[in-house]
């Protein structure tokens, strides 16, 4: 949730030359990718799978701030700024990643001026993107923000498809109560769209939901 992230955004030429030169890395469901405070000497793309974007609270927790996908990146930011990782980062399910070191980035920015120029011009457009879409985000009703959710959760998926996760880790995603969130997915269950199970959340017709 938020605005795309800034390696799908980068020129197609950088792109491939960065994944030329990435160490290609698998983990497992539930394995922890990387936690805060961890020293920021790269940024990870996301090739196959998903990863949750969050922090681990008091008792264990994971509280989920964020999904990310097939083609989505993460830690480009604390990496170009020198400072340590603010999130931790869990596999939803096995993943494939590409790690890009930050050695590796700044040789190409050494070596081509012009890359720095096109980073400020997309980090300036991805603040003002994330910004516009957090305003827009806190206008929807709750209901909406969770359909999304689920979308997004299952995004390149047709027809069906099923989501593994509890009614508080959807609540903590959307940015409500997990109440609000029960009551949501009722009237969907209601309405043909999901069936609820424990942990688990299946999305019938997902091009009904898109009309949610």
């Amino acid at each position: 949730m938020g605005a795309p992230s800034l390696f799908s955004a980068f020129p197609e030429a950088l792109r491939l030359r960065l994944q030329s030169l990435a160490v290609p890395r698998n983990f497992a469901a539930g394995q922890i990718i990387q936690q805060h405070g961890d020293e920021a000497n790269g940024f990870w793309v996301i090739e196959q799978g998903q990863v949750k974007i969050g922090r681990y609270g008091d008792g264990g927790r994971f509280q989920v701030i964020a999904i990310l996908g097939q083609g989505d990146s993460y830690g480009e930011l604390a990496m170009f700024g020198r400072f340590a990782r603010v999130v931790d980062a869990v596999a939803v399910n096995d993943v494939r990643l590409y790690w890009i070191s930050s050695a590796r980035m700044d040789r190409i920015i050494e070596e081509e001026p012009s890359v720095s120029r096109e980073l400020l011009r997309l980090l300036s457009g991805q603040l003002q993107e994330a910004l516009d879409m957090l305003i827009a985000r806190r206008r929807l009703p709750a209901k909406r923000r969770l359909a999304k959710s689920l979308l997004l959760l299952v995004r390149g998926t047709e027809g069906s498809a099923v989501v593994n996760f509890t009614q508080e880790d959807l609540a903590e995603l959307v940015g409500t109560s997990r109440m609000t969130i029960s009551v949501a997915l009722a009237d969907m269950e209601a309405r043909g769209l999901v069936k609820r199970s424990y942990g688990r959340i299946e999305i019938c017709d997902i091009a009904r939901l898109e009309d949610c």
